[in-house]
């Protein structure tokens, strides 16, 4: 039984047919650690093979898994085409089979751009800060793309003096790495999933138009899961963790749920209080410590609990429910006191 999922208008199956078969590789024109790039017959157009191939510390370490290159090649081009109708503009196409996507033959600008909500990884080594400080507003760094010389960290002085980029393609690049992340961020939020860190490429056309090029997946960004920070990306491979290729089929799991069953951010603010007619001897003691410094206005005093709860569930109404069950399960005594909670999407 084949199963469907419509996703952005891709249509998803164990066995799908895909747009464009008849699109043919003329000739190989690169190979990277982690896919091979072939000429079309339309020269303004070139075809993404996905590899099985895991690679970390720039190729020092190397698996193959079977199935990799299918979940990053459908997960990349279902992220593209989010962007894409959220008006980013990529090089993405379409789809052509489970490891095959055409695109838009463009010519590379030699950065990598990488965007940290969340301190981890090399940012934690090279700076001896602590892992999973939220960086608000999120850091931008510049990496000049070289093997040889191990990707190396360049500040926008270095891209300027060696010409690397221009100040606008800087400018330009910036914008949309934040557009990016924000569309990202809020669309992975909704599916339970944090967005630590990623890394785009771009690339221009012959007029000198700038689009997010190469691929967005669990190989170039790091996800966690929202509740247990569990990683569901290319860091299970890099620090040995195990289940990578399930990590991966995670990520496309829960990108391809209706957007119904989308996880929503609620912040309830929680008020608990003792009952008409309890004594409240916190509030007397406030009471009387504000007259006798002189101010004889306050008439009564009630001391209450106050807190600020952060949920994931999928509608409000249940959000409502969830928080009732805590305070009758444990937050409230329903003896001598009750409570009030106002609630916010967020």
């Amino acid at each position: 039984m084949l199963t469907f999922i419509v996703l952005y208008g891709i249509n998803v199956s164990e066995n799908p047919t895909y747009e464009g078969d008849d699109m043919n590789k003329i000739k190989l024109i690169y190979e990277g650690k982690a896919k091979k790039v072939y000429e079309t017959d339309d020269p303004t157009l070139a075809i993404f093979e996905y590899k099985d191939s895991l690679t970390a510390f720039n190729a020092q370490k190397k698996d193959t898994m079977q199935g990799k290159g299918r979940l990053t090649n459908l997960i990349s081009a279902a992220f593209l085409k989010l962007l894409q109708d959220k008006g980013i503009p990529t090089h993405f196409v379409k789809l052509l089979d489970d490891n095959h996507q055409l695109v838009k033959r463009l010519k590379i600008i030699p950065l990598e751009v990488v965007v940290r909500n969340t301190s981890t990884g090399s940012l934690c080594k090279r700076l001896g800060v602590e892992e999973g400080l939220d960086l608000v507003p999120p850091l931008v760094e510049f990496y000049l793309k070289n093997d040889e010389l191990g990707d190396p960290l360049v500040t926008e002085d270095h891209i300027r003096a060696f010409g690397f980029a221009s100040k606008p393609q800087v400018e330009r690049m910036k914008e949309l790495c934040l557009k990016v992340n924000e569309i990202l961020s809020k669309y992975l939020y909704e599916r339970g999933i944090k967005l630590v860190d990623f890394k785009l490429e771009f690339g221009t056309d012959k007029e000198g138009n700038i689009y997010v090029a190469d691929e967005i997946s669990p190989d170039t960004c790091r996800f966690w899961d929202l509740t247990s920070k569990e990683r569901l990306d290319k860091d299970r491979f890099r620090k040995d963790l195990g289940n990578v290729l399930e990590a991966y089929e995670e990520i496309w799991r829960r990108i391809s749920q209706p957007k119904a069953a989308a996880q929503k951010r609620y912040e309830t603010k929680l008020f608990i209080y003792l009952k008409e007619g309890v004594l409240d001897t916190q509030g007397k003691t406030v009471l009387s410590s504000l007259r006798s410094l002189n101010y004889p206005e306050v008439q009564d005093v009630r001391v209450g609990k106050y807190l600020k709860i952060t949920l994931n569930l999928p509608s409000r109404e249940e959000a409502e429910s969830r928080v009732r069950s805590m305070c009758e399960d444990l937050l409230v005594n329903d003896l001598i006191e009750e409570y009030t909670f106002e609630l916010e999407e967020i």
